[in-house]
C-alpha cells in the first residue's frame, strides 16, 4: 500500500471514530446498528479496512452525516486557515492543530517566523504538510491563543518534558483570541483586563461572528453548540501589572495616563481588540485632545518595550515583565488577570487534561514564579462560568 493510501485510510478511520465518540457510542453499539462485527469497526477506525459501498452508505446514515464527509479525500485534505489577519501567500510556513474535526493552519510570522513548521502554502494556494506525519502531529497539538509572553514558557516546558502533547501558541490580543475560540480555530483562548472575560465584545451572548476560517454552516454549528452549552471553564494563569514603560530613569517625567495628551510624547500604538487598546480607549473617550501615536503598531507586550528601548517611542502601555526585560522604567496603572477560557465540553479532550496537569505541576509553577512581576498564586485553578456572569 502506498503511503498516501495508508494516510487516507487512517484519516477516514479517525473520522469514523471521532463521529462515533461524539455520539457517545461504543464500537459494539455501532456494529450492532450496522449489522457487522465489532472487529470490523475496529479495523475501520484503525485504517486497516475499507467498507463496501452499501456499508459505507449505511455507515454515513447511521452516524448522521454524509458519505462525502466521511470518505471524500478532498474533504480529508481540507485545512482551515487559522489567522484571518494574515493572507495565505505562497511560501508562507505554517503549523497545524486539529480543533474538533478540522485541521487548522496557522501562519508563522513575527517572533514565530523562524520556528519549525509543519508545512507551507503551495503554489496552488493550499496549506500543505511537508509529509503526512506533520498533519498527524496536529492530533497531538493544543492551540492556545493569547498575548501573555509566558505562554511561550508553557509551550517550551511541554516540549522539553516529553509530554504526549504539543502546544501551539498564537500571540493574539484578547478579542481576536476569543473570536478564534468562538470560531473553532483554537482550543483555548487567553485574555486579560480588569473585568470578567465574558464581558469582552463577542462573548456577551456567545454569538460573536467568527473572525474567519469556517464556512457559514460550520460557523453556525459552532455558535449553536456554544449557545446550547453556555458554560465555560476558566483556568487561572497569572496576574501582572499593566503600566507605562518609559526610558530608564523616566527622563520625560511621565506620571500616568493623563500624559497621553502631551503633544511631545510619542505613544506606542496597539492593535484594536487588545486589552491595552481598551485601556487607551477608556482614557481618551470624551476627550478632544489628540494623542501622538507611533505609525508602527506593536503586535505584543514585548514589542512595546522594544520600540521604546530603540527610541521609536517615548511611552507605551505594557506589562511590568516586558519593561523589566528591556531595562525600562515602569509607571504602574492597574493589575490585570490573564486567564484561559475553554468551552466546558472540551475539558473531556485528553489533551486538555494533559495541559491542565502541566499548569498544576510544581515544575511549571517554578518556571512561572521566576518571571519578573508574575503573581501565579492561582495558577491552574479552574472554575466554571456562565455567559454574562460577573466574576473577579
Amino acid at each position: 500500500m502506498r503511503e498516501r493510501e495508508r494516510w487516507d485510510l487512517e484519516r477516514v478511520g479517525r473520522r469514523i471514530s471521532e463521529r462515533r465518540k461524539a455520539l457517545g457510542w461504543s464500537q459494539e453499539f455501532l456494529a450492532d446498528r450496522l449489522g457487522v462485527s465489532r472487529q470490523f469497526i475496529g479495523a475501520l477506525e484503525a485504517g486497516r479496512s475499507w467498507p463496501s459501498v452499501p456499508v459505507a452508505l449505511e455507515l454515513a446514515r447511521v452516524l448522521g452525516t454524509s458519505v462525502e464527509a466521511l470518505f471524500d479525500p478532498q474533504e480529508a485534505g481540507d485545512i482551515v486557515w487559522g489567522d484571518p489577519e494574515v493572507r495565505a501567500t505562497v511560501g508562507t510556513r505554517v503549523r497545524f492543530a486539529r480543533v474538533d474535526e478540522r485541521v487548522v493552519a496557522y501562519p508563522l510570522y513575527g517572533r514565530e517566523a523562524a520556528s519549525s513548521a509543519d508545512g507551507t502554502i503551495s503554489p496552488a494556494g493550499r496549506a500543505e504538510a511537508f509529509s503526512p506525519e506533520w498533519v498527524e502531529a496536529a492530533d497531538h497539538t493544543v492551540a492556545v491563543a493569547g498575548c501573555d509572553p509566558a505562554l511561550t514558557v508553557l509551550r517550551d516546558w511541554v516540549a522539553h518534558r516529553g509530554r504526549p502533547l504539543r502546544v501551539a501558541t498564537l500571540p493574539w490580543g484578547s478579542e481576536p483570541s476569543m473570536q478564534a475560540l468562538i470560531g473553532g480555530r483554537v482550543h483555548v483562548a487567553g485574555a486579560h483586563g480588569t473585568g470578567n472575560l465574558l464581558s469582552l465584545p463577542g462573548m456577551q451572548d456567545e454569538v460573536g461572528l467568527p473572525g474567519g476560517g469556517l464556512d457559514a454552516g460550520s460557523a453556525e454549528a459552532h455558535r449553536g453548540e456554544l449557545r446550547t452549552t453556555r458554560q465555560w471553564a476558566r483556568i487561572r494563569f497569572a496576574a501582572w501589572e499593566v503600566g507605562i514603560a518609559v526610558l530608564p530613569g523616566n527622563p520625560r517625567g511621565v506620571k500616568g495616563l493623563e500624559d497621553l495628551f502631551r503633544p511631545e510624547l510619542r505613544w506606542v500604538r496597539r492593535p484594536a481588540g487588545t486589552a491595552v487598546a481598551r485601556v487607551y480607549a477608556r482614557v481618551t473617550e470624551d476627550r478632544r485632545e489628540p494623542v501622538t501615536w507611533t505609525a508602527a503598531v506593536a503586535e505584543d507586550h514585548l514589542r512595546v518595550a522594544e520600540m521604546i528601548f530603540f527610541g521609536m517611542a517615548d511611552a507605551g502601555l505594557t506589562t511590568s515583565f516586558a519593561a523589566h526585560v528591556f531595562g525600562l522604567s515602569f509607571v504602574p496603572v492597574e493589575v490585570h488577570h490573564f486567564d484561559l477560557l475553554v468551552p466546558r465540553p472540551r475539558l473531556r479532550d485528553p489533551l486538555i487534561g494533559v495541559l491542565v496537569d502541566v499548569l498544576r505541576s510544581g515544575g511549571f509553577r517554578q518556571q512561572m514564579e521566576a518571571l519578573w512581576g508574575y503573581d501565579v498564586s492561582h495558577l491552574g485553578d479552574m472554575d466554571e462560568m456562565e455567559a454574562g456572569e460577573e466574576r473577579p
